[in-house]
């Protein structure tokens, strides 16, 4: 494939595929971010860049990249509203996300988009990512090896619904998605965290999604991060109930999960939540998490435990008000 991809006429046969970059104060990583993406020698791409109100200096380095990448502000309303605003300017057949703090591994659109092409069957093709340090920069990235065709990870493809309660392997800074998949399905903005989640629940619910074991990026562990901080919601909870009254239980392969492993994924994410809390000292909040983990697993002494624990500690609480 990438012997044809020289000449004008063969670059314009190709599919485009629109990047969309949700940008927020990110001028310590956001230079890198867009160089691993402009890097890319897959040549029909259009890089949007959807900047989320930022008050720092990133916009005048997205600005450095010219009429390579599309700039777009917008007022502060949060990465999934940039995510939306961007589809709905993208005007590729296909369309990938990364987030600004985080790097594209060198190559990889070539082998998707082939993927796809060869793949009908499925709206979402998305490959392994890598855990980072906030130290690790784009020279120290590995190209895809494209003498290897993809391997398939079967268990992690085809319609996969309804294993994404138990956990999501995926992660949409690793993904190629078919425009047509997209029809109806976007971002929430009520999700301030888990929004990725959320739109995976909606992917796997309407289209089937192809794992292949090939690394298509780097995820920087950012400290500062909202995914890194405590949070009063139980978002991903509140997520998984969503996707069960409004989606169902059932893939739609036929294959569903079971009322008694339902049962035991909300136990696991209500208890992880009160866990959460807890370690934040916030053991009033702690405290309602865990009573609501007891609802759902009435015989594991795991809450119990814990209720007990927040209860000695309340004078020492330190939950928002």
């Amino acid at each position: 494939m990438a012997t044809t991809m020289t000449g004008k006429t063969n670059i314009d046969k190709l599919p485009l595929v629109s990047i969309i970059v949700p940008m927020y104060n990110a001028e310590d990583h956001i230079h890198d971010c867009l160089k691993s993406i402009v890097s890319q020698r897959y040549p029909h791409k259009e890089i949007i860049v959807v900047d989320d109100g930022s008050t720092d200096n990133c916009a005048a380095i997205v600005l450095s990249f010219g009429n390579q990448v599309k700039y777009i502000q917008q007022k502060n309303a949060g990465s999934a509203v940039a995510r939306n605003t961007g589809i709905e300017h993208a005007l590729g057949d296909f369309i990938a996300f990364n987030d600004s703090d985080d790097l594209w591994v060198p190559n990889r659109l070539h082998q998707q988009v082939q993927f796809m092409q060869d793949h009908p069957q499925y709206g979402v093709v998305t490959g392994r990512f890598d855990h980072v340090d906030e130290t690790f920069q784009f020279i120290n990235t590995e190209p895809v090896d494209e003498s290897h065709s993809p391997t398939l990870v079967g268990e992690r493809s085809g319609w996969v619904y309804h294993t994404l309660f138990e956990t999501s392997w995926y992660h949409i800074i690793a993904a190629l998605v078919r425009r047509s998949a997209l029809k109806t399905i976007r971002f929430n903005p009520s999700y301030r965290r888990g929004q990725d989640y959320d739109f995976w629940l909606q992917l796997a619910a309407s289209t089937q999604i192809a794992q292949v074991n090939t690394r298509y990026a780097y995820y920087r562990k950012n400290s500062q991060s909202i995914s890194h901080r405590p949070h009063l919601r139980n978002y991903r909870a509140e997520i998984m109930e969503n996707a069960v009254e409004s989606l169902g239980t059932q893939s739609q392969s036929g294959e569903f999960i079971g009322q008694s492993e339902l049962q035991r994924f909300f136990f696991k994410v209500w208890f992880e939540h009160g866990y959460e809390l807890f370690l934040a000292r916030w053991y009033r909040k702690a405290f309602y998490s865990f009573i609501r983990a007891m609802k759902y697993k009435p015989l594991r002494t795991d809450s119990y435990k814990f209720l007990i624990r927040c209860m000695i500690h309340l004078p020492r609480d330190e939950s928002p008000k």
